[in-house]
């Protein structure tokens, strides 16, 4: 690889990195697994390693990966809270052994190894053993304020037990366990709701709620495992914590050894594989850690971790199978999708019989074809993959999978016609077959049900089936006639089938109303994403909502067009530059005339960009601009949009330039007279104004309503000053 290859291979990996941590860090929803992640950021470290003149601080493998969000009070670690090394292999963890034994000069070392939780890291501070504080890692040196949605997790004592030191941080995971996951998901699937992926997710999503009550019907649960800052100091190892964590009455990990060398220590973590699924909280690894303290500060740390600790990943549980069948899926942008239909299988706590093969391209790389035996993973989703098949196995005249022949050519919903095209894939630009007729009744159930998703306009109570029968019975063409469906109708909605009939119910059809009647109030940048607009994903549409006020400005965006003006103008500057390759000049008289173009050109575009495009990120690129700009000007797009001004839907943009609120931060707490919470939430926003969900003595306003909690009586000991409705429309004016 050169290094101009190398540096833009660098550059593609970071984008992708920082893409994903984006996902899983902050949104709770991860696309890929654990080991998948894995990979792509060591291939940037060996990369970076091997050419160090792209090194970068700023790179996603030299910083902790920030889970912070919108909406909480940011505070500061006293201590860093740094990030683990990850390993798959024993010869890598013989390496770390063998750097701290070089570091420190002895090879008796003492280590303790531990489970390794999945869950969200969370520091909580206890002053005088009284629980003061909980924070998130965030970014490391500071994180999110969750005190008030930490305090509704049952097994955490608000007082240590016995004698603490004055201050104490201390550190572990929040997590869900498995049988509460699995009631909530049982719950929503009774109610034809969206299932959460897993645990992990839902426990990372649940904390990050404003809302403590939701927080606390989701019976979440702690575990606490290593110190940060400590006055004065109380213990002198990692075997020392333990023992003080237990006797200050604290929930910690169920099992953990203390060994001496990396011998013992392999041994211990192929012990802990095998007890592992027998503890409350899901474990992804195991956690090797220098025991003594003082050898700790010795070892030291980088930016992002420490050294005298590391995590080894265990391999995502798989099971072989038999393929019988592969059917075929339509998505909600029309993409033909094949699943495999397996002989069941055990495997994760869970009787497996589908598993995704990802597209045609996947299937003919593995070479997968019916009848094989094949291995399947399930890392932690719903859906597993399929990872491989075995040909030395394979039945005689099994045949490769052929998908336009497999569906004759046409949609298999709606017989329409299908076409070659590109998409996104997780190892770049790839290739699908897609149904072109945009009224397909699967991609009208598609669009529906992410429509009402959680991740759009959360209207609980309409998942997957509920959608598909509202488009089966054409009482839903467009999401937006989800309002003109009657309580009455939601509720004789027989989900099942005429011999063993399953009426959705008046209780779940109200849900659905109050729920549909809530999402009128949200932001442009919300229904943007919820009307799936091509190209336009939900950091787009948050950017895109940021710089139009509705739908009337979007549709026919001035924005968009400029930036489809640049990219008009950087083509022509390609074009008409003298060394071009498409379009070389050929004389010296030609050069110098394309020299002076391409200045003026040059000129032209550093106007746009000083001026209409300054600030516009790299997510509202060309592509976007003329994806958008297309959907709004189609007869679908047009449908839309009249559909939603005969509903009197008028979702506004965050547009922000300084208001009233500039600088000031909000909590907000008790019910309003007149304004839904995410009514007044948005004013705040779009009057430049902040929303935490702790009071704290940075706070500007508490927003206090009817039946105030706790969050007032803070404000009042703080002194921060109260506000009711009247004062809060009357300092907005």
């Amino acid at each position: 690889m050169t290094p101009a290859e190398a540096k833009d291979k660098i550059t593609a990996l970071r984008a992708e990195v920082s893409h994903h941590d984006e996902l899983y860090y902050r949104r709770a929803l991860p696309e890929i697994t654990d080991f998948d992640y894995d990979q792509l950021k060591r291939e940037l470290a060996d990369l970076e390693a091997q050419f160090p003149q792209f090194a970068s601080a700023a790179s996603p493998t030299q910083r902790v990966g920030d889970d912070r969000v919108q909406g909480f009070q940011e505070v500061a670690h006293r201590q860093k809270m740094l990030s683990l090394d990850n390993t798959y292999n024993e010869t890598e963890l013989r390496a770390f052994h063998a750097r701290l034994v070089k570091l420190l000069e002895t090879d008796d070392l003492r280590y303790t190894v531990e489970p390794k939780i999945d869950g969200l890291a969370v520091s909580l501070t206890y002053e005088d053993g009284q629980l003061v504080r909980a924070v998130t890692r965030g970014k490391g040196d500071r994180g999110d304020d969750i005190t008030a949605n930490a305090l509704t997790i049952a097994t955490l004592p608000r007082q240590l037990s016995g004698a603490a030191p004055r201050l104490v941080e201390i550190r572990g995971e929040i997590y869900l366990t498995q049988a509460e996951f699995d009631r909530i998901n049982a719950e929503r699937a009774a109610a034809s709701e969206e299932l959460y992926a897993n645990p992990r997710n839902l426990a990372a999503g649940t904390i990050k709620q404003l809302d403590s009550a939701e927080v606390a019907r989701r019976k979440l649960a702690i575990v606490l495992y290593s110190l940060g800052a400590c006055e004065p100091e109380v213990v002198r190892s990692q075997t020392d914590l333990q023992k003080k964590l237990r006797a200050w009455g604290l929930p910690v990990v169920e099992k953990y050894w203390t060994v001496r060398g990396i011998d013992e220590a392999w041994v211990a973590i192929g012990e802990l594989d095998k007890l592992r699924r027998t503890f409350a909280y899901g474990t992804d690894g195991a956690v090797v850690k220098l025991d003594d303290v003082a050898q700790q500060r010795i070892a030291g740390a980088t930016d992002k971790s420490p050294r005298w600790a590391i995590a080894y990943k265990y391999k995502p549980d798989t099971a072989r199978t038999r393929l019988k069948s592969i059917t075929i899926q339509v998505g909600k942008t029309g993409i033909l999708s094949p699943v495999a239909e397996l002989d069941p299988v055990f495997l994760s706590l869970s009787t497996i019989s589908r598993a995704t093969l990802h597209n045609e391209d996947e299937i003919r790389r593995k070479d997968i074809r019916v009848g094989d035996l094949v291995e399947i993973e399930r890392a932690g989703e719903v859906i597993p993959a399929v990872l491989r098949s075995f040909p030395d196995e394979r039945p005689r005249g099994a045949k490769e999978f052929d998908l336009f022949a497999a569906v004759d050519g046409k949609c298999p919903v709606c017989g329409g016609k299908i076409a070659r095209v590109e998409v996104d894939t997780e190892s770049g630009i790839g290739a699908a077959w897609k149904c072109q007729n945009y009224d397909c009744r699967a991609q009208r159930a598609g669009r529906l049900g992410f429509f009402c998703s959680r991740r759009a306009l959360a209207i609980d109570g309409l998942g997957e089936t509920v959608a598909a029968k509202l488009v089966e019975l054409d009482l839903v063409r467009d999401p937006p006639e989800v309002y003109d469906v009657s309580l009455e109708t939601l509720a004789t909605l027989n989900l099942g089938t005429a011999e063993e009939p399953r009426i959705f119910g008046e209780k779940n059809a109200a849900k659905i109303v109050a729920a549909r009647e809530a999402a009128r109030t949200l932001p442009l940048e919300k229904w943007l994403y919820a009307l799936s607009v091509p190209d336009v994903g939900e950091s787009t549409a948050r950017e895109l909502g940021k710089r139009h006020r509705n739908f009337a400005e979007l549709a026919d965006s001035p924005l968009l067009h400029t930036v489809l003006k640049k990219a008009e103008l950087i083509e022509r500057r390609e074009l008409e530059a003298p060394a071009s390759r498409k379009n070389p000049a050929k004389t010296d008289e030609e050069k110098a005339r394309r020299k002076e173009l391409c200045a003026e050109l040059d000129a032209e575009i550093a106007a746009l960009d000083a001026g209409p495009l300054a600030g516009v990120p790299s997510e509202i690129g060309p592509a976007v601009a003329a994806s958008a700009l297309e959907f709004f000007a189609s007869p679908p797009g047009r449908r839309l949009l009249a559909k939603l001004r005969a509903l009197g839907i008028d979702p506004w943009g965050t547009v922000v330039e300084v208001g009233a609120f500039t600088g000031k931060t909000f909590v907000l707490t008790g019910t309003l007279p007149t304004l839904k919470r995410e009514e007044a939430e948005q004013k705040i926003l779009a009057a430049g104004g902040k929303v935490s969900g702790s009071v704290s003595k940075k706070t500007s306003f508490v927003l206090a309503g009817a039946e105030a909690g706790s969050k007032l009586d803070k404000a009042r000991e703080l002194g921060v000053r109260v506000i009711d409705e009247a004062e809060f429309l009357r300092l907005l004016r």
